[in-house]
């Protein structure tokens, strides 16, 4: 099956304003373009990288003009736009950061991720306009460090994976900053990603953005004994991942977390695609809507789990929030890397041709027709799936298709 995207640039795959007291749906955004797709499958807020200072360096990431465009666009559509700025600063980087933050302040982002005390001061002094909101690399896992970080003049901060729901509580009862948890996507290895694996074995620290996964490797062991003979660690034909973790999901626990007052709910993924962005989006977008209409529902919708499997993942888990749920197949997952039953075929777009290009508008004027930028292979035959952006899903068996010339292919 084919998986494709919605309205004037919407999402297709290939099988194979925020109310009071309302959760925030928090988006990752890589480029402009994922910004347009995420505020259009329902994100409240978007948090994107520059192209400094960031800790996803090899993401496509925006330069300056690009982030005052995501910054004037969120402002349009009544939306948020936050920047990371959680590198663990170099001395090289503290120089160098003044203008910078000078600059989101001027561009009128509304929130600055920091996760390094040097950095937050800075924040403080040339983004003065700008909430601090404080990133989950600062590893917050009690109530005395919730409130110390409020009274350095942080609004929001992002609660450490590791806590238990237990725990998540307490911290909430103690503080009146905003709490944000990722409820969605990759975990890293290492304690609140504070790795070094990558930076010994590769020199490319995760720390500073450069993360080469090493964790997600296959492994052999060498006896001390013996250099240079391995010894395969093998689980399948395909190796063993012994460090790889699997990917966080919470969208059965949304209720509960919606429960105690959690003001943000985050999805994990600036490295990640537009098939994956819509996917996640659309689910967590209706289960949020869903919970906060309906406060006596319990169970989560199929389609909403549908959604979430069809983009390409590893095995989920519910991470250490609610391991209990979880003990018996626990957080990292040897045997699998990815599960991927769907594509992205393409994104729905409006054409755009010079005015004397008439064949396409009369072939698009034909009943069904459907202008798409390719993003996969298609042949006829193909089943397509359009997902739009309210959570209905079109299926569609690709029998006939013209390239923007009028030439039908095959």
């Amino acid at each position: 099956m084919v998986h494709l995207f919605v309205k004037p640039l919407f999402i297709v795959r290939e099988t194979n304003m925020t109310l009071a007291g309302k959760p925030e749906l928090l988006a990752p955004g890589g480029s402009i373009e994922k910004c347009k797709i995420a505020f259009l499958y329902g994100a409240d807020a978007v948090y994107v990288g520059g192209r400094q200072f960031s800790l996803r360096a090899l993401a496509r990431n925006l330069n300056l003009e690009e982030l005052a465009m995501a910054s004037h666009l969120a402002r349009r559509l009544g939306r948020k736009l936050y920047v990371t700025v959680n590198v663990f600063a170099r001395q090289a980087d503290i120089e160098a950061l003044p203008l910078y933050l000078e600059y989101l302040n001027d561009i009128g982002i509304d929130g600055v991720i920091v996760s390094d005390p040097g950095v937050l001061v800075l924040a403080r002094q040339y983004a003065a306009d700008v909430p601090i909101h404080l990133s989950t690399q600062m590893n917050s896992t009690n109530s005395l460090s919730a409130l110390f970080w409020a009274n350095q003049g942080v609004r929001r901060i992002n609660v450490a994976r590791e806590v238990s729901f237990r725990e998540l509580q307490a911290i909430r009862q103690s503080t009146s900053a905003e709490l944000e948890v990722f409820v969605h996507g990759a975990m890293c290895i290492s304690y609140s990603g504070r790795c070094f694996l990558s930076a010994f074995l590769n020199e490319r620290s995760a720390n500073q953005g450069l993360c080469s996964q090493p964790c997600r490797w296959s492994y052999s062991l060498v006896e001390e004994k013996r250099p240079g003979e391995f010894f395969p660690i093998r689980e399948d034909d395909r190796g063993s991942y012994i460090f790889n973790s699997r990917d966080l999901c919470l969208i059965e626990e949304l209720k509960r977390l919606m429960g105690i007052g959690i003001d943000a709910f985050k999805i994990e993924g600036r490295m990640k695609g537009a098939l994956y962005l819509a996917g996640t989006l659309r689910a967590y977008r209706r289960a949020i809507d869903h919970y906060w209409n309906r406060p006596g529902d319990e169970a989560p919708e199929a389609s909403w789990l549908s959604d979430l499997n069809c983009v390409s993942h590893r095995p989920y888990t519910k991470g250490f929030l609610f391991s209990e749920d979880d003990r018996l197949v626990g957080n990292t997952e040897p045997y699998v890397s990815y599960l991927q039953t769907h594509t992205l075929a393409g994104i729905v777009r409006e054409p755009a041709l010079p005015e004397s290009e008439v064949i396409l508008d009369q072939i698009l004027q034909r009943e069904g027709m459907t202008c798409v930028q390719v993003r996969s292979r298609l042949a006829v035959g193909s089943i397509l799936e359009f997902l739009d952006p309210d959570g209905k899903t079109h299926i569609h068996q690709l029998k006939l298709f013209y390239d923007l010339r009028g030439n039908r292919l095959s």
